[in-house]
């Protein structure tokens, strides 16, 4: 039986001390790690969290996040990632149908959305305040991998965006799967670059983790940025949406930099258009690029066309 914390205890054991994150000037270990996913469990129940309980998070990428999503359901509680990008309506609409009575959240207005939940907790302050006041509690305990693990908002073809109930046996086959599709070891250097409200980018999260490698977490895209950080810190894998790829492949045509350590550009959420697969193998010609799509609702799938991979779009139309 495997659970959300399985893949952070193989981390331990293997690189307890080796990096896990790089936030900026902020960098955590896995062992650092450990500690504070256990400190936010602590905190989350100070505040009468207790198994089975939504905890919502609306933020931006950061290594506060990771401790969200790993800690939460190692706690046995319930993450609710929210969608930036939705208007107030819809995050009510998030909020009250998970029955999250805590957000946790950067965003220094929540107006309405405070009257939905109990608690909020602002990152990074309020956040840093509260885990400094706890001990650590022991994660994984008590947690059995049918128990629900995520609820993840995602649009529908009708009506409002349904709530996808992902248990832990769910994520870490997701993870198993992404590492069949994309293996991946100690020494990758991942930039998370897409959301991490969406389900595709927490495959790879995990699947780093469990392999004891580095990730980059981006707070707001910006393809000059993303291109920066692919050569300060040498990334091999990457994962976005179409207009994300769109983007860099754009900028590395216009300013050229050093990218010839990315292997792997991941891409899913809505169709890629032929000329942003052309301008992006042109502007990353060592990179291999894939395709998911589904992830939130399905599961990454093992088994894969490898053969078309780069090979002339016209023989993808037979």
């Amino acid at each position: 039986m495997l659970t959300l914390i399985d893949p952070l205890k193989r981390a331990l054991q293997i690189r307890p001390n080796a990096l896990a994150f790089i936030d900026g000037e902020r960098e955590v270990t896995f062992a650092e790690f450990d500690q504070r996913c256990g400190k936010l469990v602590g905190a989350l129940r100070a505040l009468g969290a207790r198994a089975g309980a939504r905890v919502a998070i609306l933020a931006n990428n950061s290594s506060q996040y990771f401790e969200a999503y790993i800690g939460i359901p190692a706690g046995g509680m319930v993450v609710v990632p929210l969608n930036t990008r939705h208007a107030t309506p819809e995050l009510v609409y998030a909020l009250k149908d998970s029955g999250a009575n805590i957000l946790i959240t950067d965003r220094t207005d929540v107006g309405e959305l405070a009257d939905v939940v109990e608690h909020v907790i602002m990152l990074p302050d309020a956040y840093e305040t509260l885990l400094a006041t706890v001990e650590p509690a022991e994660l994984g305990e008590g947690v059995a991998e049918t128990d629900l693990a995520g609820l993840f908002y995602t649009g529908g073809t009708t009506g409002a965006s349904k709530g996808v109930m992902l248990t832990h046996r769910n994520l870490i086959a997701n993870a198993q799967h992404w590492l069949a599709m994309v293996p991946q070891n100690e020494h990758d250097r991942s930039l998370v670059m897409a959301p991490m409200f969406h389900a595709a980018g927490s495959n790879g999260i995990l699947a780093a983790i469990w392999q004891g490698a580095l990730q980059v977490p981006l707070g707001t895209f910006d393809p000059s940025a993303v291109l920066d950080l692919i050569e300060k810190h040498r990334i091999n894998i990457t994962l976005g949406v179409p207009s994300m790829l769109a983007a860099i492949a754009e900028e590395q045509h216009a300013n050229p930099r050093d990218v010839s350590s990315l292997d792997v550009l991941i891409h899913g959420g809505s169709p890629i258009a032929t000329e942003v697969v052309r301008r992006s193998c042109s502007a990353f010609p060592s990179t291999q690029l894939i395709e998911v799509y589904g992830a939130t609702a399905t599961r990454v799938d093992w088994d894969l066309l490898n053969g078309l991979v780069h090979r002339p779009l016209e023989l993808l139309k037979n």
